[in-house]
């Protein structure tokens, strides 16, 4: 019975001793796993090769973050008091621990847990750079633990002192200023080095909370901080008990990016090309224009977009606008303003916004197939009485009946019934003729006779727009435009993107001149007259708008310059008053004059 009962044990023991050891194995393979992707995270995405994208228009260049500027300190630049500082408030013990401090993870998870709140963080200086380069915001345990694991890879790859400089180079300090470079010239008008501690433990109270401690909002939270901070470098010896602070003189410098509308545009442009080069999705992409210092040369011409942004912040007030220029021989954008604000990443209705274009449509998807199809001149006759198609019966402006018009007069006073009937001569080839254009929120539903007028379902942007009416500066010919003119990339390697003309043929080139004379008619006596400029070798254009006036468009060239407008609401409303007295004409004729 014993020797029975002593082999039971034998192999109880056995067993437990087997499974203790699959369960050692199974969390030693999840713990090489789990360090392993850590590893990947921070090697795919080294901190010392996030460098600026540069961005360039004639002889100036503007270097941006994410978008944003930012003026990065080396490690060996970093001040010693922005050092002492940050680590006496943030992390005491960060030149002992390996990434993360067991002891104040300890204290914040016993203070969580009393709470029921995940409020406390313990997180190290390495932890919070793991989390804003690789993690996001979310207060969750699952999160805490990627965020050990990678502070752990980058202290194997890093520096203290490049831990530390990348940190504060990438603090938020409210108002669209990053790193602790900027926020000093920014806030007070000086180089980091050259802060008193006053100043530095000024600045360092920002990132903690940037919204309770915006200087700009609430200077008596700012400071609050800020006296807290030094009660704290005083007790930690990082400066004597004895040293009496000055107030801090703010004066705030507002980091400026020019021209935000085009430059935002144009770097979103670049990593869309990059992506389709380097077979990466967005995000991706961004990164690795970052991580290879890449330059964007772009066509922003300065005076044109000064002068389009000047128009359109001019408008009145109910009024948003939009604009865009190319120039017909390098189809190079030159000027691109989307809102009336100074500020980069707003809505950009540029490029972002899809409204119906109502007669702007016409010559593209009308006038220039049937002309191509009937070989029509501008006196042939066109039918302009009352017409239904489809169950589709378009009235022309003020209720007008028509009789039989000449084609010259159906273009330059925008009527809508003529240009119903050439349209179901050449419907067939209207549509194909548009096709090149690639208009991105084109539906089934456009393939049908309200299309004519320009009533699509979603409709197109002002950038589409324009990009299209290149074809009319190019005999016939459409070639895409482009922001970009080359992505070059740093140490020497290369050339990523390079903007080539590639000419898609439309319709003949006689064609293209009737339309062109026709689009000149508009300018003389039609719809376009107060935009009529005498000087140029050639002009025309079309305008457009929707029913009740809700947009307000025109197109014009000048010579072999494009340039396209928008006015209206983002929540469309009626503006007859501007739409009479055509607004969008006398702001593009301003912006081009």
């Amino acid at each position: 019975m014993r020797i029975t009962t002593g082999y039971l044990l034998l192999i109880g023991l056995t067993i437990g001793l087997l499974l203790t050891l699959f369960s050692v194995h199974d969390q030693l393979e999840t713990s090489r796993k789990l360090f392993h992707w850590a590893d990947v995270q921070t090697t795919r995405q080294p901190l010392t090769s996030y460098k600026p994208i540069t961005v360039t228009y004639g002889k100036e260049k503007v270097k941006l973050y994410d978008g944003l500027r930012r003026d990065d300190l080396t490690a060996n630049a970093l001040p010693k008091k922005v050092e002492q500082t940050f680590i006496a408030i943030e992390d005491q013990r960060f030149y002992q621990h390996g990434g993360y401090d067991i002891t104040g993870i300890l204290r914040a998870f016993t203070e969580n847990q009393s709470t029921d709140q995940k409020g406390q963080g313990g997180s190290t200086i390495t932890q919070q750079l793991a989390r804003m380069t690789y993690l996001s915001n979310e207060k969750t345990y699952t999160r805490k633990i990627k965020e050990i694991l990678i502070a752990i890879s980058l202290e194997q790859k890093y520096s203290k002192k490049e831990l530390l400089t990348a940190y504060v180079n990438q603090a938020y300090f409210a108002n669209n200023i990053y790193g602790i470079e900027l926020a000093s010239s920014a806030y007070l008008g000086k180089k980091a080095n050259d802060l008193t501690w006053a100043e530095v433990s000024y600045l360092a109270a920002i990132p903690n909370n940037p919204t309770l401690y915006d200087p700009l909002r609430s200077p008596q939270n700012t400071e609050k901080r800020q006296q807290r901070i030094l009660k704290i470098l005083a007790n930690t010896d990082t400066i004597p008990k004895s040293i009496k602070t000055k107030e801090v003189a703010l004066s705030f410098n507002k980091p400026v990016i020019p021209f935000p509308d085009y430059i935002d545009a144009s770097v979103k442009e670049a990593i869309r090309q990059t992506a389709a080069i380097k077979k990466l999705d967005y995000k991706a992409a961004q990164q690795y224009l970052h991580q290879h210092g890449a330059t964007i040369a772009t066509y922003l011409d300065s005076t044109e977009q000064t002068r389009a942004k000047q128009s359109i912040v001019a408008l009145p007030k109910e009024i948003e606008g939009a604009y865009v220029g190319i120039d017909g021989r390098t189809h190079g954008v030159t000027a691109l303003v989307g809102h009336k604000t100074d500020l980069p990443g707003q809505f950009n209705r540029a490029t972002q916004s899809f409204r119906q274009p109502g007669s702007t449509l016409k010559p593209l998807l009308v006038y220039g197939p049937y002309l191509e199809k009937t070989k029509a001149t501008l006196s042939s006759p066109l039918d302009g009485r009352p017409v239904c198609f489809d169950g589709y019966c378009p009235e022309n402006s003020g209720n007008r009946i028509l009789g039989e018009v000449t084609l010259a007069d159906a273009i330059a006073y925008s009527y809508n019934t003529p240009a119903l009937r050439a349209f179901s001569v050449s419907f067939a080839e209207g549509l194909k003729a548009i096709r090149p254009f690639k208009f991105s929120q084109w539906s089934k539903q456009d393939n049908a006779y309200t299309s004519a007028l320009g009533g699509l379902k979603y409709g197109v942007s002002p950038y589409e727009l324009t990009n299209a009416y290149t074809t009319l500066a190019n005999d016939g010919l459409y070639s895409p435009a482009s922001m970009v003119r080359t992505i070059t990339l740093s140490k020497g390697e290369g050339t990523l993107y390079r903007h080539t003309v590639q000419n898609d043929r439309i319709w003949s080139s006689r064609t293209n001149q009737v339309l062109r004379k026709g689009l000149t008619n508009v300018m003389t006596y039609g719809t376009g007259r107060l935009g009529y400029d005498a000087r140029p070798t050639y002009i025309g254009g079309k305008t457009g708008t929707t029913n009740d006036n809700k947009d307000m468009w025109f197109v014009g060239i000048k010579d072999q310059h494009i340039g396209g407008i928008w006015l209206g609401a983002d929540i469309p409303r009626p503006f007859p008053a501007e739409a009479n007295s055509t607004l969008q004409v006398r702001t593009w004729a301003n912006i081009l004059r």
